[in-house]
């Protein structure tokens, strides 16, 4: 039911091959200005509700981006919140485009991509200011160019130059923010184990409070050890969600046995909250309510049949029982769902499942763009006692004809998304699946109503995520032009020219469709052939036409 490791890797990659991408209407729930005549750092008011209503949440991340310089962060996924105080609270990112971007040209890259980084928010009032905090590299200033770098990189975590670190859960103890993050394997997007990032909370909050361009943070890592259960597969990775209670966190994780994309498997350790980066303190659920020493006795939890294991879930404990929480549905699914248990361990009761979310304008059809939704988290931290805000992320796997993503044309789909869910949605007995009222940002979809959108197709029914291109046809030759039909957004053109049983010869690449064919002779015999070049490089069939040039341009065979 939920989004395997398999849909998870395969989401990933497409948000590195399509640079990160949902224009929202904002109709004054948010404005954004810069101070020093654009050089500033963001300033975004939030409306009726306060900062943390789900709608100005959305259209926060959405308005930063169409304000973004080359040292904000413009879209991207994986997001986690720890609120550091009363005014500042520390947002964390996985994969993530800089700006400068546009809900109309959508996201530039003109300043690197980094594979996780930190937005800092300190709130006066209504008002946020947002600055993006970077593990070094970033434009130091406006019109500098820069490559920005992960926060948590190999420099500082080890592992080979392109490997990435994606972000988990966190939470602050005393002094510190302690987050988790997973570790994958450049290309084959694998995971190969995890770190836990230790941010020293005063200069989180000083870097809030500083300059908008160049801010870096070096984290102190701790490597746990990596293990792969019996049967191969993975290794477990920890930190997918930490429930804290009291002085004691659990810390769960979750381990593919690589003999499905649907058999993903939830673990679980425990460990006073004071000792979490010492991984000898920590114990292993190893079934029937036992805790024993050694990440090696630790045993999957039990899990129903029929439920499936998200790679990114959270567990909350709300009126007396412990709830599973993520996004349901498999790929294309729109569904968030909560499953109760009686312990920390579960087992989690699918028959008692409470439906708490449905996104609306999500699934695998043209119509809804190809949108995807993955990684629902609750984020307590930021919730009140009445109701809990959880965050999801919202992709595409919409490109053109050319390969060209949907996050090419907007900078809005790639976005943090909230939700709030009022706390009595978690009273339900087994087998009762109230209606939540859970509330949620705007959903209309400006882009999505244009008339003049390109065809649309599926990235993910494709190897190698491009759909096959196809002869352009229309094919003409006037006055020494050569014209074609287009063939979609995203596709270029070889242009070819021989004499007749000659050798042919290119003429030029082109975006446009047409090419003029200087040179021609009158009376001789030609021929033009157009091979299509999607953005990958990848080509189609060629299609040509025969023609006797004249003095008046060509005569057709």
């Amino acid at each position: 039911m939920g989004l395997r490791d398999r849909k998870r890797r395969r989401l990933r990659l497409v948000l590195l091959i399509f640079a990160a991408s949902f224009f929202l209407a904002l109709s004054g729930i948010v404005a954004v200005r810069h101070f020093a005549a654009g050089h500033g750092p963001a300033i975004v008011e939030s409306g009726r509700g306060g900062y943390l209503a789900p709608a100005n949440l959305d259209a926060q991340w959405v308005t930063y981006s169409d304000e973004s310089t080359c040292a904000d962060r413009a879209g991207g996924d994986g997001v986690s919140a720890v609120r550091i105080g009363s005014s500042q609270i520390a947002w964390f990112f996985s994969d993530s485009s800089l700006g400068p971007a546009s809900p109309r040209t959508g996201f530039s890259r003109q300043s690197g991509f980094v594979h996780n980084l930190v937005v800092m928010q300190t709130v006066r009032g209504n008002a946020s200011r947002l600055v993006t905090i970077t593990g070094g590299s970033a434009c130091a200033g406006p019109g500098k160019r820069g490559r920005g770098r992960s926060v948590v990189n190999p420099g500082i975590a080890g592992g080979p130059e392109k490997q990435r670190y994606w972000t988990g859960d966190g939470l602050r103890y005393g002094s510190r923010i302690l987050h988790f993050y997973s570790r994958y394997l450049p290309g084959a997007l694998v995971p190969t184990g995890t770190v836990i990032a230790a941010f020293d909370v005063s200069q989180l909050a000083s870097a809030g409070q500083g300059p908008p361009y160049g801010e870096v943070i070096t984290p102190a890592i701790t490597k746990l050890p990596a293990y792969v259960p019996p049967g191969g597969g993975t290794p477990i990775v920890w930190g997918t969600s930490l429930l804290r209670l009291g002085s004691t966190v659990y810390v769960y994780g979750w381990q593919n046995p690589g003999s499905g994309p649907s058999t993903d498997r939830a673990y679980l350790a425990r460990v006073a909250v004071s000792r979490l980066t010492d991984f000898g303190a920590w114990r292993f659920s190893a079934g029937d309510g036992h805790w024993e020493q050694g990440q090696s006795s630790a045993q999957p939890l039990p899990v129903p049949v029929g439920l499936t294991i998200d790679t990114v879930f959270s567990v909350i404990r709300a009126n007396g029982r412990y709830w599973l929480i993520e996004q349901t549905g498999g790929l294309g699914g729109a569904t968030i769902d909560a499953y109760p248990a009686r312990a920390p361990s579960g087992p989690f009761d699918q028959a008692a499942a409470v439906g708490l979310y449905r996104a609306p304008g999500i699934g695998l059809t043209s119509a809804d763009h190809f949108d995807v939704i993955y990684d629902a988290m609750a984020v307590p931290t930021l919730s009140s006692p009445r109701t809990l805000l959880i965050s999801y992320d919202e992709n595409t796997l919409a490109v053109t004809a050319g390969c060209l993503s949907l996050s090419a044309f907007t900078n809005a789909v790639v976005q943090p998304r909230f939700i709030s869910v009022p706390m009595t949605a978690f009273h339900a007995g087994a087998g009762q699946a109230p209606a939540v009222a859970a509330v949620a940002g705007p959903t209309s979809d400006p882009f999505a109503a244009s008339k003049h959108q390109p065809q649309w197709f599926d990235s993910w029914s494709y190897r190698g995520g491009c759909p096959p291109l196809r002869p352009v046809g229309g094919i003409t030759v006037s006055n020494g032009r050569v014209a074609w039909r287009p063939s979609g957004p995203g596709v270029r053109y070889q242009v070819y020219l021989s004499q007749a049983g000659g050798k042919s010869a290119l003429v030029r690449t082109t975006g446009k469709t047409s090419v003029a064919l200087h040179g021609l002779t009158a009376g001789r015999r030609y021929r033009v052939v157009i091979v299509p070049e999607n953005v990958r490089h990848g080509k189609g069939p060629a299609a040509g036409i025969s023609f006797t040039a004249s003095g008046g341009g060509a005569l057709l065979s």
